[in-house]
């Protein structure tokens, strides 16, 4: 009897595996749904876009984007844990949903609820204010900021808003923040004149900058390349400064119970789609940089991320 039990059991492991293989092998075997969870206009919408343009000729099959914004991006995460683990549901974020859920009492679900597929990108971020300020520079922004505590107000995704507060932290000073689900509300609400500065990354900047914003600072660890430094007039760097900075990768996730046959077989599609030239091409008129990092590599280096917003987010929560 414990013999035929051995087997019955080894069978059903050997089918499970054969299925798995099964499956992998036949992935994707329907159009994929592409979640990017910001609304339309921001650097996740605009990556999502980029790639979903060449996913048909990388994989034979389609890629259908859809936005579900709200709750700093938590609301579009949600959504693709209701879907099958299969992989035909992905998601392309930023830190943003993994601020959320740290520093939300009661968060919907947590940070580790997702499969790391890979990161694509680090982007740099970029405090902009208007140029017509008394404050159109770093130093006098600062100057400004400690003879009146308080009174500038920053608005941004919690991206942007936790490379800002380090920043602000590291020279002592005081700037009131008010966070955004999208990059794309926080811009209109600057450029209405409702917020006085905002935190974006670089491509954001690079559409703004120098008809309707000044870049005061990088506040991120990466520096910028010589070009877009110099599109954006050459802002000074917090790292070199000696600030505390942090960085923040794009990162493409499936639900965290999809079969790792799968996760590295859509990875590797990913890396194929990052290595076109007309994402090469679009991505570079983005202002951003192309940083491939595989799941097997993406998935420590995200626990590692989930770890450090931790210790950085008492600076924008004050607890």
């Amino acid at each position: 009897m414990k013999s035929i039990l051995k087997w019955a059991a080894a069978a059903a492991l050997s089918l499970g595996l054969l299925s798995t293989s099964a499956i992998a092998e036949d992935y994707p075997s329907k159009t994929i749904t592409w979640i990017a969870p910001f609304s339309a206009g921001g650097g996740a919408d605009r990556w999502s876009r980029t790639l979903s343009s060449v996913a048909f000729d990388v994989m034979d099959q389609a890629v259908r984007v859809r936005n579900i914004p709200g709750a700093s991006a938590t609301v579009g995460w949600g959504e693709m844990l209701k879907q099958p683990a299969d992989g035909h549901t992905v998601m392309l974020s930023s830190p943003t949903p993994i601020i959320a859920l740290v520093t939300e009492p009661n968060a919907p679900f947590e940070p580790d609820e997702a499969k790391i597929v890979a990161f694509i990108s680090a982007f740099r971020g970029i405090i902009l204010v208007k140029p017509d300020t008394e404050w159109s520079d770093w130093d006098s922004f600062v100057s400004y900021a400690k003879a009146n505590p308080g009174k500038i107000t920053l608005g941004s995704t919690f991206s942007e808003m936790v490379g800002a507060q380090l920043a602000f932290e590291s020279e002592g000073i005081d700037v009131k923040l008010i966070p955004y689900d999208s990059t794309s509300d926080s811009v209109t609400d600057f450029l209405g004149g409702h917020v006085d500065a905002i935190g974006v990354t670089e491509s954001t900047a690079l559409n703004m900058v120098p008809e309707e914003a000044v870049a005061l600072i990088n506040v991120t660890t990466l520096p910028l390349s010589d070009e877009v430094s110099e599109k954006l007039g050459n802002p000074p760097h917090a790292a070199a400064l000696s600030y505390e900075t942090i960085n923040f990768p794009r990162w493409v996730g499936v639900h965290p119970d999809t079969p790792d046959e799968i996760v590295e077989k859509l990875s590797d599609h990913v890396q194929a789609m990052l290595e076109q030239k007309s994402v090469q091409r679009i991505t570079g008129k983005m202002g951003e940089e192309i940083i491939f990092v595989p799941w097997q590599d993406a998935q420590p280096q995200y626990k590692a991320l989930v770890e450090g917003i931790r210790k950085a987010a008492p600076a924008i929560t004050g607890k």
